[in-house]
């Protein structure tokens, strides 16, 4: 596993991983973002799924997404479902990006200390089971 560069500490519990993954995309910082993420992470939104920091790199910069959590983080089955107003800061977001703040929900997996999976949908009732 990867050293965490030191602006990452080393995070107690999975909710601490994802914390520090909120801060580092939050304030713009991709690199620490990364860093809290697997080599093969997914990534998951409307335009399919995909593999790798490479694409989770893309989409933080083209996007300039910014998630602010809108309750504390619970895990529940290995996952963290987790209300999220989304913004998108990025001249270069996506076409039908909303110019307005945007509830969203998201779905995370951490795994030790990375962010294995971040999976972003518009409602919650979107999001599949857990034993799917």
């Amino acid at each position: 596993m990867p050293e965490h560069p030191d602006s990452v500490s080393k995070a107690s519990t999975p909710a601490d991983v994802l914390s520090q993954w909120h801060e580092a995309v939050n304030s713009g910082d991709v690199d620490t973002a990364l860093s809290l993420c697997a080599d093969d992470v997914a990534v998951q939104g409307p335009r399919g799924t995909g593999h790798g920091r490479d694409l989770m790199r893309t989409w933080l910069v083209r996007s300039g997404i910014r998630l602010e959590p809108q309750e504390e983080f619970r895990e529940v089955d290995g996952r963290f479902v987790v209300r999220e107003l989304a913004r998108w800061t990025a001249a270069t977001a996506p076409d039908g990006a909303p110019l307005e703040p945007t509830e969203t929900w998201c779905l995370f997996t951490v795994s030790g200390d990375q962010v294995t999976s971040v999976a972003r949908f518009e409602h919650r009732d979107e999001i599949p089971p857990a034993d799917s």
